[in-house]
């Protein structure tokens, strides 16, 4: 079983390795203000395109712990300076990693590839989507990819966060098996309090509408009328807010499995909905191999033993050869990964089996990895960029009862989607708070979902698309997971036809790719 692709970022506070470990128990599977508002000339270039030197790129960094990539021996790097703040241009600046590999084409369209998270590296993404895009798509486009600012190679933010708040467990702020947010709260204080003190004076600048800008003044320095631009996840964000500053030279715009207008902060408060469509698709693969994982034969039968599980392991949690229990929200949290992909399923129905029965083999307890501790600037440039992108309440009461009404809702989640986070303590204002969509300006956005995505539902997509207006299309995949497969297919094709075409999107729905 593969791993999640390094762009496809999950909307919470770590990286994916439970999916990968949890599979291990299936060896035999598959396993704002009204400035803000306007849309933005071009600033600028800081230098020309000839002046860019390209070279070979850094040594992939391992403190954004991302996915590791196998390299495209074509891929070639270079650095961009860009300003810290753009309302004071001739002030600090930053250099941004870019990354490209080049088609070879005579007259190559040019392709900026976006990471998702925020957290992790996306240097390394064109060798990703060499293979990941159509391929009708990568003979004709030069396909560049970034680390945004804040992360791997651009200026890294890196707040001194303690251990104990940079673990797996952490990651998705789930409450305690009584529901008590209490230990949240305090991590959350830790948190904000560490990036206070060490991140620096410009901590305020890390965020989504800089992130934006930037890439357009990526297009400046290479010298380019217009950039497209793909993303996913988190990069879809991105996408919308560099469609709505910079309509004229965004070129084609490509957002898949699409998180809402509002960013982060939304996606996170609506991961309740998407964990229920996603359930609801495997509680169906389960009931029909009720012979060999005995979780109920009907989905609503292995909702009833999830949850009756859930239950038990909160009041009498299941020891584990860490030394922690555990507990059913803390399964929960392991569900909830492993229903990104359709081909986690079967190390999901295995490991819920197990906590149903009692008698998860200690083997499996030792790589279910819950006290992994991830990297510094991963946590660092995800809360910088999360936090200065919105405002947050602070009142600690008003995340309690929220939780508490998510959890009655929401039952999978168990209220995680409404718990706090560090921006609820956060030292700063962002300095910018991303626009609404722009929806005058020309027909160049194509959002790709499936209809069973935990992350981001279907409906907050559909929300994306309205926001947009005639801006945007949609191809809808009757699918389960998060991320749709674009290289081949139906949706394969709609992207392709989008990507190579100046034509208006299009809508269209497809099946699940076999």
């Amino acid at each position: 079983m593969r791993a999640l692709p390094a762009g496809w970022g999950r909307l919470h506070r770590a990286p994916v390795t439970l999916a990968v470990a949890v599979c291990l128990l299936t060896p035999a599977a598959a396993c704002s203000s009204p400035t803000e508002r306007r849309t933005e000339g071009s600033p600028t270039a800081a230098v020309s395109a000839g002046a860019l030197k390209w070279g070979a790129c850094p040594a992939p960094d391992a403190g954004t712990g991302g996915t590791p990539v196998k390299r495209d021996p074509r891929q070639r790097c270079t650095t961009v300076r860009v300003p810290l703040d753009y309302h004071a241009p001739d002030g600090r600046h930053l250099s941004i990693a870019v990354s490209r590999i080049r088609s070879g084409a005579a007259r190559p369209r040019s392709l900026m590839t976006g990471q998702g998270g925020p957290g992790s590296s996306g240097l390394d993404l064109p060798s990703q989507d060499a293979s990941a895009l159509p391929s009708r798509v990568t003979r004709t486009t030069d396909l560049y990819g970034l680390d945004y600012r804040g992360i791997g190679h651009s200026a890294p933010l890196r707040c001194g966060i303690a251990r104990a708040d940079r673990t797996e467990a952490a990651g998705i702020p789930y409450p305690a098996a009584d529901g008590r947010i209490d230990a949240n709260a305090a991590s959350a204080r830790r948190v904000a309090a560490a990036c206070s003190h060490h991140a620096g004076p410009g901590l305020r600048f890390f965020n989504t509408v800089n992130i934006a800008r930037d890439i357009d003044r990526i297009r400046v320095a290479l010298g380019l009328r217009t950039l497209s631009y793909t993303g996913i996840s988190y990069g879809t964000f991105v996408g919308q807010v560099y469609a709505s500053l910079f309509p004229g030279t965004s070129g084609r715009v490509l957002l898949n499995s699409v998180v809402p207008p509002g960013g982060v902060k939304a996606a996170i408060q609506n991961k309740g909905r998407g964990v229920e469509d996603a359930f609801g698709g495997f509680a169906r693969w389960a009931a029909a191999r009720d012979s060999t994982y005995h979780l109920g034969s009907s989905a609503r039968a292995v909702r009833q033993t999830v949850l009756s599980t859930v239950r038990g392991l909160n009041e009498s949690p299941l020891p584990l050869m860490t030394g922690d229990g555990l507990t059913g929200n803390l399964l929960l949290e392991a569900e909830e990964a492993l229903l990104e992909q359709q081909g986690y399923l079967p190390g999901l129905a295995a490991l819920l089996a197990a906590a149903h029965d009692g008698s998860v083999p200690a083997d499996v307890t030792a790589r279910l990895q819950f006290g992994s501790v991830f990297p510094d600037n991963f946590f660092s440039a995800q809360d910088a960029i999360v936090c200065n992108d919105s405002v947050w309440p602070k009142d600690i009461g008003g995340y309690r009862r929220a939780v508490a009404h998510s959890a009655a809702r929401f039952p999978l989640t168990a209220g995680s989607p409404a718990n706090i986070w560090p921006c609820a303590f956060w030292p700063v204002a962002g300095s910018d708070h991303p626009p609404k969509p722009v929806t005058h300006g020309p027909h160049n956005i194509l959002l790709t979902q499936n209809t069973a995505d935990p992350s981001t539902p279907l409906s907050e997509a559909r929300r994306t698309l309205r926001a947009f207006g005639g801006r945007a299309a949609m191809v809808t995949v009757e699918a389960t997971g998060h991320g749709v497969a674009i290289a081949e297919g139906c949706a394969g094709d709609a992207v392709a036809d989008f990507l190579l075409s100046d034509s208006p999107a299009r809508p269209r729905r497809c099946a699940a790719a076999r």
